[in-house]
């Protein structure tokens, strides 16, 4: 793929209008040859993980409808060239470089790539896991009662490797999306059993925990046990931005409904996201607190598994950031 080629040559292409362009643009053959891209092609390709397509089967599959679109340049508008030999060259605008776009892309292959990753991690670490559990197993039991130390000890590693089975469960569950069972679930009822979850360890860092969820059931379509598991991810995820945070500590519950959709938002009076991270916090390794950087982007799979989401915002009217979990709304009925 040329970004530019010799003026006067054969296949000269002039580059400024194309390069002027808002749009990314590639030029192509008869035989579906890639001869130039300019430069917001480039860079588009190059966030999908493309680098250097030679042909158009090169591009990326999302691309391939847009080929149906595609029409011979029309040299006066286009100022484009014939190419040697007398071959057209295709204007192919891939699509206009909007953000959001892109950055759909980009999610896109990250998450296919963390969910092969994980189902792989999770199959190397089960074997070994389940073997060390079976030894620490059998040593606890030749354990007499003058032993209590070895005990302890051996405790603690099976506690460990069961806390290694879990989250083998949650890879595995990561990398085959298909797992959860939606129906009607009131949304106000898990809010307040994932508060009941963390109370305890919330008074011990000095956290004040309210909601703000109003009277009677809140009905969304989801998964119980999953959307449980997003919730608590999110106060767990609360209590992390205020455990060196020197000024109010707090973290507030408080739902919304709309006509199709309910939402849940956790916020918290911590120190709030930068701006320049709001836009990429949800993407698989970033963070902003010096953790895996996978917290987020976990929860917000299981909670598009549930044909819901997650938002992100800061600050809020407390100063810290607010995390808003949506779903669809349940019918009455």
């Amino acid at each position: 793929m040329r970004s530019d080629v010799e003026p006067g040559s054969a296949a000269a292409v002039p580059a400024c209008p194309l390069d002027q362009e808002v749009r990314a643009v590639v030029l192509l053959d008869r035989d579906q040859r890639i001869v130039y891209a300019n430069s917001p092609a480039q860079e588009a390709l190059a966030r999908m993980g493309v680098e250097n397509p030679r042909t158009l089967w090169d591009l990326p599959a999302q691309l391939q409808p847009a080929v149906q679109a595609s029409k011979p340049v029309d040299t006066p508008s286009s100022e484009v060239r014939d190419l040697a030999d007398g071959l057209w060259g295709v204007y192919l605008p891939i699509q206009e470089l909007d953000p959001d776009w892109l950055r759909s892309m980009v999610e896109a292959e990250q998450m296919a790539a963390v969910g092969q990753l994980a189902a792989t991690v999770a199959q190397e670490i089960g074997g070994p896991n389940t073997s060390i559990q079976v030894a620490v197993d059998h040593l606890l039991d030749g354990c007499g009662s003058e032993r209590e130390h070895e005990k302890k000890t051996l405790q603690q590693v099976l506690d460990q490797t069961e806390r290694i089975t879990r989250l083998t469960r949650q890879l595995i569950a990561l990398a085959d999306p298909g797992r959860s069972q939606l129906g009607p679930v009131d949304l106000h009822d898990i809010a307040q059993a994932a508060c009941e979850l963390l109370e305890t360890s919330f008074l011990e860092r000095g956290i004040q925990c309210s909601s703000e969820l109003g009277e009677g059931p809140v009905l969304a379509i989801a998964d119980r046990n999953h959307l449980l598991q997003a919730l608590v991810n999110l106060l767990l995820n609360a209590r992390t931005a205020l455990q060196d945070w020197s000024g109010d500590r707090k973290v507030r519950l408080r739902s919304e409904v709309n006509t199709d959709r309910v939402y849940l938002h956790v916020e918290d009076s911590g120190p709030g996201i930068p701006q320049e991270d709001l836009s990429r916090i949800l993407l698989p390794f970033v963070s902003t607190t010096g953790g895996t950087g996978m917290g987020l982007f976990l929860t917000r799979q299981l909670l598009v598994e549930q044909r819901g989401g997650l938002k992100v915002s800061s600050p809020n009217e407390m100063g810290g950031a607010t995390l808003s979990v949506y779903l669809e709304i349940a019918d009455d009925d």
